[in-house]
């Protein structure tokens, strides 16, 4: 956990023991204070008792008391019980657009510094603005948009090393793109409504892998637009996790068969046995590469998913 001085925190109390807290900061930039929520937890004994709503509630409240003109937070992407209370207090789901017009270029600095923003891979920023309604990032084409150009933007840093970069970039463009579609026919075969969003964090760590060793894309998935605890959720969410996986095998495997032909092929293996590696991974800060929804609705699955990326990426050195 990283905590950064100063810290202060609300805690809930009951009977004497601590059941709950919201650590926060505040920082200043050119006269503007945001606070910060750095880390909020419900101990697992009390949960389903409110003590997380009245936290957020209480926490939102104090820092607006404190004099706050914005207040922050990073979620992971499917935290439900985290940004739910977000939004229920007054945040919104934002995009770079909003953050720049509310917190300025400095401001946006700072949460990317001293907040770990460029760390916070697969996580979400929210924002409070007091007295003033944000527009959130609700609008999948855009979203996709961002999604593409960002990321493409992000590959250049690796094309010093690249013998054909523009095909790089094509078959890069190309896989990215392609494994939303999938995902997108995988979503369409539910009840649910379903929108694209690109997770905001980390796009330092996705700039140093990309210019050092390989390819990291910035992450992005489908998300229904009403979140439920049940079983039948979850599979909604790991059938589309495991439709995208399943093409990842595929166009590795094709495109490893073929990867003598063409460039196009050499480039799409190459490519695919490193973002197969990311969907085997199912933890943070991985798992917002789809490993973790698969793992999560059926843990059988997700390990025949890993051992059958395992043979082929081991196939692939022979």
């Amino acid at each position: 956990m990283f905590v950064s001085e100063p810290k202060h925190a609300l805690v809930a109390v009951v009977d004497g023991k601590i059941t709950g807290a919201i650590i926060y900061k505040i920082t200043e930039v050119q006269g503007k204070r945001t606070g910060y929520f750095e880390y909020a937890f419900v101990d697992p004994d009390y949960h389903g008792r409110g003590i997380g709503r009245k936290l957020y509630q209480a926490t939102t409240n104090h820092l607006w008391e404190q004099g706050c003109d914005s207040q922050a937070a990073l979620v992971k992407d499917d935290n439900v019980g985290s940004w739910s209370l977000f939004l229920k207090n007054g945040f919104s789901r934002v995009g770079l657009p909003e953050m720049f017009r509310h917190l300025g270029v400095l401001g946006v600095l700072s949460q990317f510094i001293r907040n770990l923003f460029w760390l916070a891979i697969g996580m979400d920023f929210y924002l409070a603005v007091r007295n003033e309604t944000l527009e959130s990032k609700d609008s999948t084409g855009r979203q996709i948009g961002a999604y593409l150009l960002i990321n493409v933007l992000l590959i250049l840093l690796t094309l010093y090393r690249i013998k054909e970069p523009m095909i790089f970039l094509g078959v890069y463009a190309g896989i990215l793109a392609g494994r939303i579609a999938v995902g997108r026919i995988m979503a369409m075969s539910s009840k649910r409504e379903w929108q694209f969003r690109m997770n905001n964090g980390g796009a330092g760590v996705a700039a140093i892998v990309n210019f050092f060793s390989g390819v990291f894309p910035m992450s992005g998935n489908w998300y229904p637009r009403d979140y439920e605890n049940t079983n039948e959720f979850r599979r909604d969410l790991g059938m589309v996790a495991l439709a995208e996986w399943l093409f990842m095998i595929v166009l590795t495997g094709v495109s490893m068969i073929f990867q003598s032909s063409h460039l196009i092929f050499h480039y799409a293996s190459w490519i695919g046995e490193i973002l197969l590696i990311y969907r085997i991974l199912a933890f943070y800060p991985f798992e917002a590469y789809g490993g973790s929804r698969v793992f999560c609705w059926n843990r059988w699955l997700y390990c025949a998913m890993a051992l059958i990326s395992v043979l082929l990426i081991a196939f692939m050195q022979l």
